[in-house]
């Protein structure tokens, strides 16, 4: 089979500026295509000129950037030529995201496809409005825009349970909402490394910005030390806030016991830390489906995450860790404590973090994909979603 990925975003950007690319080689969606291509598709994958490398690069799959208009709102690409580069040629077409002008050119491409017309699926992570112009264009799009494109697209994959919510709550029909796949990591350089030494940290992949929660993971340890508890926290990431949580990690009297790497590290490190770690912390007061908690998982780590990070449910639901409330440094203080203490509730979650991590590789979800591309849409499945 012949499949189109139109992924028009590979790095996400900041206040309207593309971060400095040096390889896709290594983005979530080249890794998939890869996968896709490895199981006997011819896969093409289409993504924004804007994110194009510096160098020209061989990534194991064909990568097509596409002249890009109006570069200063590279959150949603618009690329016309796409429509012409689809039209005739696949069987089907996966959008990431509805939101997006390439979704709306894949309808119009399938639209004006007399020879092969392909079916178009929807990849969907986003389960509240984007928050660029206060929401205007996410609303008037999903509002007004949506309803005459829909049609057109044969199913919408959310990656998660909210973001099937979010798409019912836009009044996409529930027959059109499949059964949910979140996106994957690499199961070569993620892995359970079955350490059996004791685990002496917390660790925290995590941007040093206010919305990553930082100030409230920091609170947290100050709690564990009022507890007689001087456990240590390594914060893995860089952000404009360094200083000042730096700063506050002094005044709370907890700077002997964070460490923070603000450099890049490669993908052995992180494994080892993972492997090592007590548990991953994730306290962010909004997030999707994020790599961090699927990586842990992977690894067998369980994770303590607020309930303000999309992924939260999966962990609930599953049994990988704990679900604490969002801005809650003393809830989040009784979890880590609680992990840090009992070794046997650790093991008892490492294990089901294990369980729970073999659906968040790249081969599972790149088989679960394809399996779900090329089934009939059903009328009714076993997904169960409501609005609330």
């Amino acid at each position: 089979m012949k499949i189109a990925i139109v992924n028009p975003i590979t790095r996400t950007p900041t206040k309207h500026v593309v971060p400095k690319i040096g390889s896709n080689r290594d983005a979530m969606i080249v890794k998939l295509a890869r996968e896709m291509a490895a199981l006997g598709h011819k896969v093409d994958l289409f993504v924004s000129e804007l994110y194009k490398p510096e160098v020209d690069e061989d990534v194991g799959v064909t990568v097509i950037y596409l002249k890009t208009y109006f570069p200063g709102f590279p959150e949603i690409p618009f690329m016309p030529s796409l429509i012409a580069r689809l039209r005739d040629k696949y069987d089907v077409v996966l959008t990431s995201e509805a939101f997006q002008w390439a979704t709306l050119f894949a309808v119009l491409a399938r639209l004006f496809s007399f020879k092969k017309r392909p079916r178009i699926y929807v990849w969907q992570e986003l389960s509240v409005h984007q928050r660029m112009l206060r929401s205007l264009p996410s609303l008037f799009f999903h509002r007004i825009v949506l309803p005459v494109f829909g049609p057109g697209i044969d199913g919408f994959i959310p990656r998660g349970d909210r973001a099937a919510r979010f798409l019912l709550e836009q009044g996409v029909r529930k027959e059109k909402v499949l059964p949910a796949i979140s996106h994957g990591v690499d199961q070569t350089r993620f892995g359970n490394d079955l350490q059996t030494g004791d685990r002496t940290y917390f660790l925290s992949p995590s941007r040093l910005t206010s919305e990553k929660g930082v100030s409230t993971l920091l609170e947290a340890l100050g709690r564990l030390r009022d507890e007689g508890v001087a456990v240590k926290l390594i914060i893995v990431g860089d952000g404009p806030e360094a200083d000042e949580f730096m700063e506050l990690a002094t005044s709370l009297g907890v700077a002997d016991q964070v460490e923070f790497i603000r450099h890049r590290v490669d993908h052995e490190v992180m494994r080892d830390l993972y492997n090592n770690a007590i548990a991953t912390v994730i306290a962010s007061r909004r997030d999707f489906m994020l790599f961090s908690i699927m990586e842990s998982l992977v690894c067998g780590t369980p994770v303590i995450v607020s309930d303000a990070v999309d992924i939260s449910e999966n962990v609930a639901c599953a049994g990988g860790g704990i679900v604490v409330p969002v801005d809650d440094s003393q809830s989040l203080a009784s979890a880590m404590l609680e992990l840090f203490r009992d070794k046997a509730l650790r093991s008892k979650y490492s294990e089901q973090a294990g369980e729970v991590g073999r659906g968040f590789t790249n081969d599972h979800v790149a088989q679960a994909l394809l399996k779900r591309l090329f089934e009939p849409v059903p009328q009714s499945h076993q997904a169960s979603y409501s609005r609330d």
